[in-house]
């Protein structure tokens, strides 16, 4: 009997080892392919000496973005409103306004999301070497905003570089065919996929903090097509209350806004009015209109997150000082388009001033 069973141990030990002998040989199939195929993107895109090159960009654009989908899809961001009598919303479900990106390879990032509508604020995020920063301005009269500064909390900074740091890793994937210095990526090829208009190679990219994605290249012109992620589906949630703590309909005078995800308000907020982002009541309101705000936050923290697939899309493609940048960014939820960017300019290692990257020092 034992004899019979360490048979058996020794026959299982043969078959596992042949069965990793050829996963491991299709593994370094796949790799060579995910390698084949990167090194075909970057050579469409403008070659790697250029894309080596490339040690800053600027990139600016204007934008139209449903006001649920929010500028960066997942994450938790928090709006809340107090308004006068006789205001409004307005029923726009769209909101517009300009994005410039400028980055100095290998340490600093900088997100400008200016927006234009009523509802409407500079956000600006990213990173000088490890240290990240947010900083949240108002464009409309009367409003103020509070944010939770990452600089205040080391737990919240590591957050905040770790999205700056994705962000970044997603878009450089679609403009350079890869990720910047200091964020390790790893390529496996996934098959390839088939719609009306052509074939994509699918290569299924790995990074650091469980950074996952896909990246569609297009099969014949070797172009980056797409990229889709999973991550928080943003939430809304509204409520209305008056100037003095009483009732009214949602998005009405005295909005409460509670959002995940980083999602815009209504568009039309009367002031006097105070807009918060992040876990901390804004100043100014009543102590029973303070606790309600802090019973939603919580209620929509403990909420678990729906995860959902968002999707970029890069097309438009032209040279800019001999490297092909994409002039049209989309960014979707499933197949519903969420935000258009239509690319203004290009600068490849354009000189910064010595402070461009001191938001929030």
């Amino acid at each position: 009997m034992r004899f019979e069973s360490w048979k058996s141990v020794t026959a299982l030990a043969v078959v596992m080892a042949a069965y990793y002998a050829v996963f491991t040989h299709a593994q370094a199939r796949a790799d060579a392919k995910a390698a084949s195929v990167m090194a075909d993107a970057r050579k469409a895109l403008g070659g790697e000496q250029k894309i080596a090159a490339m040690k800053g960009l600027s990139l600016r654009a204007d934008y139209r973005r449903e006001m649920s989908a929010g500028p960066g899809g997942g994450g938790t961001m928090t709006f809340v409103m107090m308004g006068g009598p006789g205001g409004g919303t307005s029923s726009s479900q769209q909101a517009t306004g300009k994005i410039e990106i400028d980055l100095d390879l290998p340490n600093n990032y900088l997100r400008t999301d200016i927006g234009s509508a009523a509802f409407a604020m500079t956000r600006s995020e990213g990173f000088e070497s490890a240290r990240p920063f947010l900083e949240v301005v108002p464009n409309s009269p009367g409003m103020r905003i509070q944010v939770d500064n990452p600089a205040t909390d080391p737990a919240r900074a590591k957050v905040a570089l770790r999205r700056s740091q994705t962000d970044l890793a997603r878009l450089l994937l679609g403009l350079t065919g890869g990720t910047q210095p200091g964020f390790a990526a790893t390529y496996a090829y996934g098959g390839q996929a088939e719609s009306p208009d052509g074939k994509a190679d699918i290569i299924d990219v790995t990074g650091p903090d469980d950074f996952k994605c896909r990246l569609f290249v297009d099969a014949d012109t070797h172009l980056p097509l797409m990229l889709s992620y999973m991550e928080p589906e943003a939430r809304m949630v509204m409520r209305t209350v008056g100037r003095e703590g009483g009732s009214g309909r949602a998005g009405g005078p005295g909005s409460i806004v509670t959002t995940g995800g980083g999602a815009a308000a209504p568009a039309t907020i009367p002031p006097p009015n105070a807009a918060s982002s992040g876990h901390n009541p804004p100043q100014g309101l009543t102590q029973d209109q303070r606790d309600e705000i802090t019973k939603q936050m919580r209620e929509a923290e403990a909420t678990p997150p729906k995860l959902v697939e968002y999707r970029l899309f890069f097309s438009d493609y032209r040279k800019v000082d001999g490297i092909s940048l994409p002039f049209r960014i989309a960014r979707g939820l499933g197949s519903k388009t969420t935000e258009e960017w239509d690319v203004t300019g290009y600068k490849v290692n354009p000189t910064f001033k010595a402070d461009r990257f001191k938001v929030g020092s």
